[in-house]
């Protein structure tokens, strides 16, 4: 009787420390499954846990390690991807990316600026949002021959053509299959700039052969006429030496204009500014070309507004700034004259040459300052000019820290003014 309820006893002990453990072990469980529901919904800052230290509790403390490291590697990822994100947003090129169906996943506004976009793109077909079949061609070709496209392209705008190097580069990820295609990046960087100084320098050599060649042409045959025998009429020698003369002194002008804008823009010519009285340097540039404006029967007018009398400027390069548009304005006026002044606006000064001369139409304006650039070259050439004058004004207005605005109108004159912010 005695060893049959031992028997019980122990039995009864072991039945409690059994339940007690599966109770354990069921409660472990349903914090495990607890973790791991809510973990597929999404929720990654979910918590495991464990209590006591069963098989079971071991096991969901490694699966709590294991989250633990994951979501400190999924942060890490989840950083760099925005701070990737804000460096392609902040590129200055222009940057579309897109997965393998052709939805666009990121456009940053240079981008959209490129293409004339303003609504948001992402999350459309390319189709929908790109109109330029040269760009959806190079896309395609990326994703359909799996290496890197590029192609110089031009986008046409009402006032400008654009031209763009656009570069489309397949996106690679790695599976159990291999490396596959799921998207491309497509940059478009604006070349829009090099190609316009890519023409001016063209321009800049063809023009200048053809300034040098002319005069050089000119001297040349005249000599060549001397040569063969035309020393011996004098009245006709000393015209073609005159003509020699001039147009050597032309050449050399040319030349004089080429060194001072090459040394201007290399910034060898420094500007020294002082004190100087704006009613002198004008009275300097009138008394060098008054007989010129004699000649043509043109006035030259000064009028001085306001109480400003002193600047701050380098002298000689002010004197040489007023001497070519004064002497522009002469070249250009048949009847009239050209007037020099001072005007006092709102704490600055506007330095102003306008004359009565033939002026200049709307198109042309925003080209005047370039070199060699003429709006009628015959008469220009006719009249001595080099193309060079209102580029080197344009340089040493620049040098000052100035600013320099042409109001024209054909047939009713032109007038420069030279905006001066800081003044004595």
């Amino acid at each position: 009787m005695t060893y049959n309820l031992f028997i019980i006893i122990i039995l009864s002990i072991a039945v409690i420390f059994l339940a007690f453990r599966l109770s354990r072990i069921s409660a472990s469980i349903k914090e495990i499954s607890r973790f791991l529901k809510d973990l597929s919904s999404g929720n990654l800052d979910a918590r495991l846990f464990p209590e006591g230290k069963g098989e079971l509790d071991g096991i969901a403390m490694d699966i709590a390690s294991l989250m633990e490291k994951t979501k400190t590697r999924l942060d890490f990822a989840e950083t760099e991807m925005q701070r990737m994100e804000a460096i392609l947003r902040g590129m200055s090129d222009g940057v579309l990316i897109t997965d393998v169906r052709g939805m666009v996943i990121l456009a940053n506004q240079p981008f959209k600026s490129l293409i004339s976009v303003n609504d948001d793109i992402e999350g459309k077909q390319i189709m929908e949002v790109l109109r330029n079949a040269q760009l959806i061609d190079i896309l395609r070709n990326a994703l359909e021959s799996e290496r890197i496209i590029s192609e110089e392209i031009s986008i046409s705008r009402p006032h400008k053509d654009m031209h763009l190097i656009a570069t489309a580069v397949p996106v690679y990820s790695r599976d159990l299959a291999g490396d596959s295609v799921t998207g491309t990046v497509l940059t478009l960087h604006d070349i829009t700039r090099l190609k316009q100084l890519e023409e001016m320098r063209k321009d800049f050599v063809a023009n200048v052969s053809h300034e040098i060649k002319t005069p050089i042409t000119a001297i040349k045959g005249f000599a060549e006429t001397l040569l063969d025998g035309a020393m011996d009429d004098k009245e006709n020698a000393v015209r073609f030496l005159g003509m020699i003369k001039a147009h050597s002194e032309r050449l050399n002008s040319l030349v004089d204009d080429l060194l001072t804008l090459s040394r201007i823009e290399l910034g060898d010519i420094p500007i020294k500014k002082t004190e100087v009285n704006v009613e002198q340097i004008i009275d300097t540039v009138f008394m060098t070309l008054r007989e010129k404006a004699d000649r043509k029967g043109l006035y030259l007018k000064k009028v001085i507004s306001g109480s400003t009398q002193t600047i701050y400027a380098d002298k000689d390069k002010l004197i040489q700034v007023m001497l070519n548009l004064v002497d522009n304005g002469i070249k250009f006026t048949e009847k009239g004259g050209v007037t020099v002044g001072i005007d006092e606006t709102g704490g600055r000064i506007t330095l102003y040459v306008h004359d009565t001369g033939i002026g200049v139409s709307p198109n042309h304006l925003h080209r005047l300052g370039e070199r060699f650039y003429r709006v009628d070259r015959a008469r220009s050439r006719e009249l001595g000019g080099t193309g060079l004058g209102l580029a080197i004004v344009k340089h040493l207005v620049s040098a000052h820290d100035w600013n320099m605005r042409i109001e024209s109108e054909p047939g009713r004159g032109t007038k420069v003014n030279i905006i001066i912010d800081r003044y004595l």
